[in-house]
């Protein structure tokens, strides 16, 4: 993984990138590509799912504001959980290039400046 300059360049070797299908002036649907691992693709989706069966962790907070519009759109489901398995490669990706530990919940600065400690750590 410490190969890969970028995220982007990850998530193309996953085939988790978007692709679109045109010719000429015709432009078609823009879908995954499909293109990389399809091994690491599936391990990743598959991470996806239990994580978002889990019942605090930050992919399935993602998961839970996707899907708030329509609960019972099978199709909203699936392209968000094809959202959090792209984020789920951005953070392995992540972790591995830094050799940070993982944090389950990234916490931006408060508003006096301060980053509070993750929920994890609180308890």
């Amino acid at each position: 993984l410490r190969r890969f300059g970028h995220h982007r360049q990850f998530l193309k070797f996953c085939g988790l990138d978007l692709a679109t299908q045109q010719s000429g002036t015709f432009r078609g649907q823009t879908k995954l590509s499909k293109y990389g691992n399809a091994r690491l693709r599936r391990t990743l989706w598959l991470a996806g799912q239990v994580a978002i069966r889990q019942r605090e962790n930050g992919f399935r907070d993602k998961f839970e504001r996707y899907i708030a519009r329509d609960r019972h759109n099978a199709d909203l489901r699936r392209k968000a959980l094809t959202a959090i398995t792209a984020k789920m490669a951005r953070v392995v990706h992540a972790v591995i290039k830094t050799g940070a530990g993982y944090r389950p919940f990234v916490e931006g600065p408060g508003p006096g400046g301060r980053t509070p400690l993750s929920r994890a750590v609180r308890a």
